[in-house]
């Protein structure tokens, strides 16, 4: 009867470790997933552009320049809304910085203040 109790107890203590096992590799490969990469930056930022561009009167384009990341977390560029009003053309930019939250995987923006000049 010792000898079943042992076999049981092995087995038990086995599928604990495995468990924990496949636990830890769970983890730490949703972790490395967590970073910002480039396509996600450049949508963000594309989008926060169109927005822009639909808040400013009379703009016709919207595009982003320079966006690079500084960390696997934070990336930073300019989005520029450009058109015409009264026949004068517009260009307004402003620095966006986007972070990755890496705990909770949300994707927040912020912009600078906008700064618009005719040509």
């Amino acid at each position: 009867m010792t000898e079943r109790a042992r076999g049981t107890r092995r087995w038990q203590v086995g599928f604990v470790a495995a468990l924990a096992a496949i636990l830890c590799l769970a983890v730490a490969g949703s972790a490395m997933a967590n970073n910002l990469d480039r396509r996600t930056a450049t949508a963000v930022a594309k989008q926060a552009a169109k927005k822009e561009c639909q808040l400013t009167a009379g703009c016709t384009d919207y595009f982003v320049r320079r966006l690079h990341r500084v960390s696997q977390h934070k990336a930073i560029g300019k989005i520029i809304a450009q058109g015409a009003r009264q026949g004068v053309g517009f260009q307004c930019t402003r620095q966006i910085v986007i972070k990755l939250d890496h705990f909770s995987g949300q994707i927040r923006y912020g912009t600078s203040t906008r700064r618009c000049f005719t040509f």
